[in-house]
């Protein structure tokens, strides 16, 4: 089962390839599942902060990417942005320096 303990420690950051991730928003969703939102993406970072701190991942569904919910968008697919949706990268984008 998903502890109170297993959640403090994945919400504070976890020590993973010489570096300890940033804090990230975590909440119980059932006795063996939890939320997380990342702030950072490391490669396969979910499942490498549960392998140490002892977890193994199942089964892992990614909801969106950043605002963008996926939806029912099958694995490997893609669909067109809505015009909602790419407002907000366009003015992020306009707004870096570059370089």
């Amino acid at each position: 089962a998903v502890t109170a303990n297993f959640l403090a420690m994945l919400a504070a950051g976890v020590r993973i390839g010489g570096e300890k991730t940033k804090p990230a928003r975590v909440t119980r969703a059932g006795p063996n599942q939890f939320r997380i939102v990342l702030t950072q993406g490391l490669n396969r970072q979910v499942r490498r902060i549960c392998s140490a701190l002892g977890w193994r991942v199942k089964r892992l569904v990614r909801e969106r990417i950043m605002h963008i919910r996926l939806g029912d968008l099958p694995s490997g697919r893609w669909r067109e942005l809505t015009e909602a949706e790419s407002r907000p990268l366009k003015s992020l984008a306009a707004s870096r320096p570059r370089a």
